[in-house]
């Protein structure tokens, strides 16, 4: 069985790969460097799978509770309940920490895989990464909330990745800028 780290970031690519076809379709000229833009995302989405675990692990979305139960002796049963506040941090920590440095990563690293000078992968950060990061803030948080809310951690990057497609092609255009 193939680990799902590996499934996800197979994943990823192909949707990537498929918003850069549709923003070449939708400008009639492909995007700066196509090859540069699929190893961006074959490097950034272990990090962000991993990323996802490591806070659900930190702050479960959900805890159980074991509620007594009259059954004659024969067990307890278990509630699932919502842990807002845990929810609430994942959202929160997924939309600055996470959000800020996935932009920077992608306006500066994929630059600088298509042999862009540091000193304009930043200037592109630096002249970017608001307008970006303000575009993603009416798209990711409700994506992220039904995530953390109702999508299993092991399934969080498919959804991200279907999600995505959309907004890869709004990047792949931005990037073409």
């Amino acid at each position: 069985m193939v680990p799902p780290l590996i499934t996800a970031t197979i994943q990823s690519t192909v949707l990537t790969f498929c918003s850069l076809l549709i923003a070449q379709y939708l400008t009639s000229s492909p995007p700066p460097n196509i090859p540069a833009l699929l190893l961006y995302t074959l490097l950034s989405t272990p990090p962000n799978y991993l990323w996802q675990q490591y806070i659900e692990d930190q702050f479960p979305g959900y805890t159980l509770k074991k509620l007594d139960v009259d059954d004659g002796g024969k067990g307890v049963e278990v509630e699932k309940r919502l842990n807002v506040r845990n929810t609430l941090i994942k959202l929160g920590l997924d939309q600055t920490i996470a959000a800020a440095v996935n932009v920077a990563a992608y306006i500066g690293g994929s630059r600088a895989l298509r042999g862009v000078p540091l000193e304009e992968c930043l200037m592109a950060v630096r002249e970017q990464m608001w307008p970006v990061m303000k575009a993603g803030y009416k798209l990711w948080p409700a994506v992220n909330l039904v995530q953390h809310l109702f999508i299993p951690v092991e399934r969080k990057m498919v959804v991200g990745s279907l999600v995505g497609m959309g907004w890869g092609v709004y990047l792949a255009l931005f990037a073409a800028q």
